[in-house]
């Protein structure tokens, strides 16, 4: 039995009355403010003095995200036909006329296509105000509806979701329509197009449980009331009053959504993302000056590169990705549990080409903390992995290139470490690093310690600034284990072979990038030029060659490595021959006397 009426009736249902809903306030119910003269208020229904959102209904939502007269509303008379036909107390038919009329809306959403700063999107807006924005039937059909289309028409879906509770009044119909717009969202995935939600106060319940959760990008206003509970049940079941509130602010920093701003400032943020999503623009190579050109580099012992590397002043990965990229989106969380600061995620533009950038931060804590063998330890925790990880998958759904800096003297150890799964987000990032279908180059800018280094670096290409270091182990560390005793690090340096020098010579890196005189920290904008300037070349280079065969070098790279290949076979037999014809001629000699 068909619960959703036809697309195109034939007769359009008679139109309601209207109630107006957002009468303007004389002053702010939060603060008192007056905002009678408040253009702010006015617009977007925001306090300019204490920033808090009003709710605002779904026509005036499109007005503050998309282009003026550029909306085609889509799927405009689907309608629900109360599936199981509810009438405890009230009749869910007049539930459903009452709202009608109060709200102007025939059901809690409204599709259609429209433009951004004149790019094309298929738009979704869910509000509160109908139903408490809860997803019925109807509101399912029109979620996948719109996913399809976008999918068909091979643009960006936003969608800005106002919702809570459970639409009880349709019964399991209501709650299968998760796994209807879940499947409809990973359809989308599947063709590789871009899916932005936008929470605002509030978002509870089965549309944040399914496709709103899905997103491969999520924005939220601030201080909206967010969360699979409503903030009733979270008081009611959780006596604990310690507890975080139930906010976006609170959601942000367990990882779980990328960014607030303010009402205001999201078209502004959508039109950048939808820029850095767009096709990459070609590029040519740039020419490096002369001058900047080091044939050969001057000598430096293990022991003083050791210690530019850790040099306090040396410039950072968020330095580097302010000088070098311009647009950055920064993205946060890992969608589990948490957002590591020590990993920097997000899109930025270089020379036209939109690139995904991860990349390893230390923090001043960072250096200056000591383990119990007075070397220095790593802060990158499993979350920082997965938050890498989750970057990595982003950048081949988004099909962009991606790009690492690794500086980091490894990841944060420990117990807790080991219980949150240090050892699986390690393994899994070198898996999906390793796999990633998309241009991949990796920066060594500072530290490369351990398995942290390494699982930001298995790209196809790998670039290392002079004085920076790649160790399998803390130096002090492997002083203290093979030497007994940590500060013989000169000797150890020495053996582990760790300068770009060796690892360039040993087919472990790809390219040196010169550094100042005095090393990077003494001119942080003259590296910062060259490593945009190497990036970019290389990036250039890169995106001209097919991805498979880009992945089947990168898989033979580091197949070959530590294997006595065929160059080490060929020397063997040459070097057989000549001692067979040496012999030879030995016995030829003696025969002949």
């Amino acid at each position: 039995m068909n619960k959703v009426t036809d697309l195109f009736p034939d007769k359009e249902p008679k139109k309601e009355k209207q109630i107006k809903l957002e009468e303007l306030l004389e002053s702010c119910l939060h603060c008192d403010f007056e905002l009678k003269s408040s253009k702010i208020y006015q617009r977007y229904r925001i306090c300019p003095n204490c920033n808090y959102h009003f709710s605002i209904s779904a026509r005036r939502r499109l007005a503050t995200l998309i282009d003026k007269n550029s909306f085609n509303e889509t799927s405009k008379w689907v309608q629900s036909l109360d599936p199981i036909e509810f009438s405890p107390r009230i009749s869910y038919r007049v539930r459903l006329v009452q709202d009608k009329i109060r709200t102007g809306l025939n059901e809690a959403i409204i599709t259609g296509t429209c433009r951004i700063d004149d790019r094309e999107v298929v738009m979704i807006v869910i509000d509160s105000s109908f139903l408490g924005g809860s997803m019925g039937v109807v509101v399912g059909e029109k979620v996948t509806l719109a996913l399809e289309l976008a999918k068909r028409k091979k643009i960006p879906c936003i969608c800005a979701v106002s919702s809570s509770g459970t639409r009880l009044q349709e019964g399991v119909f209501s709650l299968l329509q998760m796994a209807k717009t879940s499947f409809a969202v990973r359809s989308l995935k599947d063709a590789n197009i871009p899916f932005i939600t936008i929470l605002s106060n509030p978002t509870t319940g089965q549309i944040f449980s399914s496709f709103a959760s899905l997103s491969d990008i999520i924005i939220s206003e601030p201080n909206a009331q967010i969360g699979f509970s409503s903030l009733g049940e979270i008081t009611e079941f959780d006596k604990n009053k310690k507890n975080y509130p139930h906010t976006s602010e609170t959601f942000i920093k367990f990882g779980q959504i990328d960014k607030i701003l303010n009402r205001n400032k999201i078209k502004t943020n959508l039109s950048l993302l939808l820029d850095l999503l767009s096709p990459n623009h070609t590029v040519s190579s740039i020419k490096i000056r002369k001058e900047n050109i080091k044939k050969n580099l001057p000598y430096k012992s293990p022991e003083e590169i050791i210690k530019l590397s850790r040099n306090k002043n040396r410039p950072k990965s968020r330095y580097y990705i302010e000088n070098i990229f311009t647009n950055f989106f920064e993205l946060h969380g890992d969608r589990i549990s948490y957002d590591d600061q020590s990993i920097i995620t997000g899109i930025g533009k270089i020379s036209g080409i939109s690139v995904m950038i991860i990349a390893q931060e230390k923090s001043e804590k960072n250096i200056k903390r000591k383990s119990s063998s007075g070397a220095q330890s790593g802060e990158i925790t499993p979350s920082g992995f997965r938050k890498a990880t989750r970057a990595i998958n982003l950048a081949e759904l988004f099909k962009i290139p991606l790009v690492s800096f690794v500086d980091t003297p490894g990841p944060a150890l420990g117990m807790e470490m080991e219980k949150l799964g240090l050892s699986n987000s390690v393994s899994n990032m070198i898996d999906q690093i390793g796999k990633v279908n998309t241009p991949s180059i990796s920066l060594i800018i500072g530290e490369g310690g351990s398995e942290a280094a390494l699982a930001f670096s298995i790209t196809d290409k790998v670039l290392m600034l002079e004085n920076a270091i790649y160790t399998p182990i803390i130096p002090e560390k492997g002083a203290k284990t093979e030497m007994k005793d940590q500060n013989k690090i000169s000797e150890i340096a020495e053996s582990l072979k760790l300068t770009a020098s060796d690892c360039l010579d040993s087919g472990i890196i790809d390219k040196i990038i010169s550094e100042p005189r005095d090393g990077a920290h003494s001119n942080p904008s003259e590296t910062s030029k060259l490593l945009k300037i190497t990036l970019s070349n290389e990036l250039f280079a890169i995106n001209k060659i097919h991805i498979k065969t880009l992945r089947n070098r990168r898989k033979k790279k580091y197949r070959n490595i530590g294997e006595f290949g065929s160059k080490f076979l060929q020397t063997v037999k040459t070097e057989s021959k000549i001692f067979q014809a040496g012999i030879k001629a030995s016995i030829k000699a003696l025969r002949e006397n």
